[in-house]
């Protein structure tokens, strides 16, 4: 489950209420079987993304499990959603096949003795899939002790500097330590791509000499 909350003006967070608790009186008068509670919810979601009925998410489920596990509804091995945490493998499959709405699945696997994804590795940004892999490798922000959204996806060896934008070179960052980098005496470089089973590591050197290791967390 997960809880929304909205910090409002007194009288527009009264008026939200009361409109919802109209509604609810409204259907639950024309015969309707759900908990005045569900309705409530329900309709919230439905006048904020516009959907028909609440069911009707879109669900684009980023699956960080090997593809043996998706296809087999006995494995437990689980997933995970960008942006809300770690999920039951039954839970995953349930919303792939529950949801009445649109469904997107992207499938990230490695070949034995290939890079990861095919990108343009002269291309200036991380865009398209390979940016969407970054951030679902990454999760939060790349500095040590830091784990703050990713704002920005930044080249560990600087693209300024020749460094290409391939999976292995690119790092997510928040705004703060994207700017930081960039100011004299700081360092990174790749010590792991990441790759056979390893994550990605980044070492990061400070304009003081001091060394810190980054990495990638390991997939749930």
């Amino acid at each position: 489950m997960a809880v929304l909350t909205g910090y409002l003006p007194v009288e527009q967070g009264v008026a939200c209420l009361a409109a919802l608790r109209r509604h609810t009186d409204t259907v639950r008068a024309q015969g309707d079987r759900r908990s005045r509670d569900q309705i409530m919810a329900d309709t919230l979601v439905e006048r904020v993304t516009g959907q028909a009925a609440a069911a009707d998410v879109n669900i684009e489920l980023h699956v960080l499990m090997p593809l043996t596990s998706l296809l087999d509804p006995h494995d437990a091995t689980p997933a995970e959603i960008a942006g809300y945490g770690p999920i039951p493998a039954g839970t995953a499959h349930d919303l792939l096949r529950s949801s009445r709405g649109r469904r997107w699945w992207r499938l990230f696997t490695a070949p034995a003795d290939g890079p990861i994804i095919a990108a343009d590795r002269f291309r200036r940004r991380f865009n398209g899939p390979l940016g969407t892999l970054i951030r679902l490798r990454d999760r939060t922000c790349r500095d040590p002790y830091c784990d703050a959204p990713i704002r920005h996806l930044d080249h560990v060896h600087r693209h300024a500097d020749g460094g290409p934008s391939t999976l292995a070179n690119g790092r997510g960052l928040c705004a703060r330590g994207n700017y930081v980098r960039e100011t004299p005496g700081w360092t990174a470089t790749v010590t792991n791509d990441g790759r056979h089973s390893h994550p990605h590591t980044v070492t990061i050197t400070t304009p003081t000499g001091h060394t810190y290791t980054s990495s990638a967390p390991q997939p749930p």
